[in-house]
């Protein structure tokens, strides 16, 4: 047996597959590709790697055709990767370390969900063992399986720095919604405590711009999250409770009831934490929004993980100290503005704004 097995389910992924397959040649031991279905040059660009390619009739199933990659790989490992990811090993010894420790089932990686996003932990690295097989027509897992041989084994979950970056969604994601709002409605019907499955039909539906149904979608999870015990409770459920947020202050809907519920359920979420920021900076709470926004702009994007959820690195980068500015000017602390604006700037789209206002602040303190 090789030692790792790198498994794709693909269809169409022309745009995306060389580099996948660049990140794994020569890193792990086996790579194979199960096509669903491509009818561009996917498959002509990854016959150029070594890869062991085998075919599959998509039957609306993610699950189908991850557990028939699963039956062709021959590693001890499986490392389940998608087209529109890159793996990034940040040396060999890493990798020899996670694959030679005999005491795990599995590990979670790194993953970053977008470009320019903080990492959290993903399980995506398991051992190649037929209890272990993926569950759900979408948003698939093998979670089950893995806790069920760790308990019967008595082996461990690890975490490692193996890292996946998501390259795939950075353009409009709507060309998706015929496939994946039947298969979230189905998943539902048969799970309907899956909390991420209510965010991700209540965005679709939002990109196929039907408001009032990702309302309902995003509603719904908020009421399947509100119900998960405190003691398995993750920050990651307040999904729906933050997108439902910011489009209700976008419809000019007040949010006062659910933010004040999201605060208590999810506490240490960053972007509820700076939603209730910037609402209180707007009715002039400079109370309220000053220590959270310290907070946010003192945070090194670079280095944040968190192991539940992923933010944008904008937010920490110019965002809150773009915020953190406003505040302390309301507060009359101009030099302190000042100098905020000008830190905004260094990452801010729009560096000659942040610097006008910088100037302004000033000037203000001048003549103060």
């Amino acid at each position: 047996m090789s030692r790792l097995s790198a498994a794709l389910i693909v269809r169409n992924e022309s745009r995306f597959i060389e580099d996948c397959l660049r990140s794994l040649a020569g890193v792990v031991d086996e790579i194979v590709i199960v096509d669903t279905g491509s009818t561009d040059d996917t498959i002509e660009k990854a016959l150029r790697f070594p890869i062991k390619l085998h075919h599959f009739a998509w039957c609306d199933d993610f699950s189908a055709a991850r557990n028939f990659a699963l039956e062709h790989a021959s590693g001890e490992w499986i490392l389940y990767i998608d087209a529109d990811e890159r793996l990034v090993v940040p040396d060999r010894g890493t990798l020899d370390m996670v694959v030679g420790d005999k005491g795990k089932v599995a590990w979670k990686l790194r993953f970053c969900p977008r470009i320019d996003w903080t990492p959290y932990a993903e399980l995506r690295l398991f051992r190649n063992d037929p209890r272990i097989r993926f569950q759900g027509v979408i948003h698939e897992r093998m979670h089950e399986g893995v806790e069920h041989v760790a308990i019967s084994d008595r082996l461990e979950i690890g975490q490692c720095n193996l890292m996946l970056q998501h390259v795939g969604y950075e353009d409009d994601q709507a060309h998706k919604n015929p496939r994946n709002i039947p298969l979230l409605r189905t998943n539902l019907t048969h799970d309907p405590d899956h909390v991420y499955s209510w965010w991700h039909l209540g965005e679709s539906l939002r990109l196929a711009g039907d408001v009032h149904g990702a309302i309902a979608a995003w509603t719904q999870g908020v009421a399947v999250a509100r119900a998960v015990p405190a003691t398995v409770r993750r920050s990651s459920h307040a999904l729906s409770a933050a997108s439902l947020i910011r489009l209700q202050v976008e419809r000019g809907v007040s949010v006062d009831d659910l933010l004040r519920e999201a605060r208590e359920l999810y506490p240490e979420h960053l972007t509820i934490r700076w939603i209730d920021a910037t609402i209180a900076l707007e009715r002039g709470d400079t109370d309220t929004s000053r220590p959270i926004l310290e907070m946010l702009a003192s945070i090194d994007p670079e280095s944040f993980f968190d192991h539940d959820v992923s933010y944008e690195k904008a937010l920490f980068r110019h965002l809150a100290q773009d915020a953190l500015a406003l505040c302390y000017f309301r507060m009359g602390r101009f030099l302190d503005a000042a100098r905020c604006y000008r830190l905004a700037a260094q990452n801010s789209p729009d560096p000659g704004a942040c610097e006008i206002k910088a100037r302004l602040a000033e000037r203000r303190a001048t003549s103060a």
